[in-house]
């Protein structure tokens, strides 16, 4: 039996990250159920991981998978996140590795020598080749595609390794990605497919008993609370905790509303858990901090909130997918707030400011919901289409038993 092998950022707890793999082998079973019995389906990340406590899949590492014959390797499927272009010292100071080593790493990315930091963490991984989900074409045989990937291809950030970059996504068997922005970076090149991030899939796949039977009885009964949804990054917010504060305890004020305070980003670099903690000791307990989650739990109290606010892409797609009102925070966030502008709808289609939060709310809330949920269904529509585009493109459409 031959192997497809879906790569990506999976072996970090990140929301995201996680949930991509799952969606696409949703996709393939519900779609293509065939295919389970003419391939294996192998998900493979920096290190081999197990974060099936929180629901997420496991991973082999890559050093394991491209380490040996490639034979039976069918195709290589990289799925964003920002992946174009995260060197792997980029992601090694989002992993969990001993402290005497992320200092090495950080030491060396300050001092300004990225390329000893990259090779470092390359011989570390025993990656087979530079930026780690940027796959490159080992075997003739094997086919490369990229599933709506973010990020940016600059000879500013790559340097010498531009044309083999170039050279193996304008080579790609299949390639979309996931807003505009990414497209411009790539055009000088190649031309792209352009749908919105392949997690906007989730409400067609998953469904409210779904996500009662894998949430804990505390999460099932939060759900049932009227809430506004908060998550924030504190690099990214643009805010401080006392400032959150006194802009959610208005909103709280003005729409009768409580307050949950949802972490989403639990990967080293985010940190949203200790910036939220610091949100509910300033209220005194007032807002309700919801952690120990896992990724449906996540997903359960973000589909359930009557509003959903935070910096984090992933948590405003879930919005989206599940046709919940939702605010984007910090027009910085680059990756969000063209997202938004490409794929989101009415006064949502750009990120605000935390002061900007009750006026934005006020609108937001007085929309016609049922607009939302066309909007939804259009953007799960698109999501579905580039996943059939995908499939076809490498030729794993065909009928058959195992070979």
């Amino acid at each position: 039996m031959k192997r497809v092998v879906v790569v990506g950022a999976f072996d970090r707890y990140n929301y995201g990250d996680n949930l991509m793999p799952i969606l696409f082998e949703l996709f393939l079973k519900e779609f293509y159920p065939a295919f389970f019995k003419r391939y294996e389906l192998v998900f493979s990340a920096l290190t081999d991981s197990d974060l099936s406590k929180y629901k997420a899949k496991k991973t082999v590492a890559m050093s394991d998978v491209f380490g040996g014959s490639l034979d039976d390797v069918e195709a290589v499927i990289s799925i964003g996140g920002e992946v174009l272009c995260a060197s792997s010292s980029r992601l090694f100071l989002h992993m969990d590795h001993p402290k005497n080593l992320m200092d090495r790493v950080s030491f060396l990315k300050e001092k300004r020598l990225s390329l000893l930091a990259d090779l470092f963490c390359r011989s570390y991984y025993r990656l087979p080749w530079e930026y780690p989900y940027v796959p490159k074409r080992i075997s003739g045989s094997m086919k490369v595609a990229f599933n709506t990937v973010g990020g940016g291809v600059s000879r500013r950030s790559l340097g010498t390794y531009i044309h083999f970059v170039r050279s193996r996504l304008s080579s790609a068997d299949y390639l979309s990605v996931r807003d505009t922005r990414t497209e411009s970076s790539l055009a000088k090149f190649c031309t792209p497919e352009v749908f919105p991030d392949s997690a906007i899939t989730m409400a067609y796949f998953v469904g409210d008993q779904f996500l009662e039977k894998e949430c804990s009885p505390r999460v099932n009964e939060i759900c049932k609370e009227k809430y506004v949804c908060f998550q924030a990054a504190p690099k990214k917010v643009g805010a401080s905790a006392r400032e959150v504060f006194d802009v959610l305890k208005k909103v709280a004020g003005s729409t009768g509303l409580g307050v949950k305070l949802c972490p989403i980003g639990y990967a080293s670099g985010h940190d949203d858990i200790d910036f939220l903690r610091e949100v509910q000791r300033i209220s005194g307990g007032e807002f309700d901090l919801v952690e120990d989650l896992n990724i449906w739990e996540i997903m359960a109290v973000i589909r359930n909130a009557k509003l959903f606010t935070g910096t984090s892409l992933h948590g405003v797609i879930t919005a989206l997918s599940f046709s919940v009102p939702y605010v984007g925070l910090n027009r910085r966030v680059g990756k969000l707030d063209k997202f938004l502008e490409d794929w989101g709808v009415g006064t949502s289609k750009r990120c605000y400011s935390v002061a900007e939060l009750p006026e934005v709310f006020e609108a937001i809330m007085g929309t016609d919901k049922a607009k939302y949920h066309e909007h939804s269904k259009w953007l799960q529509g698109l999501g579905l289409t580039n996943n059939h585009k995908l499939v076809k493109a490498l030729g794993l459409d065909q009928k058959g038993g195992s070979n």
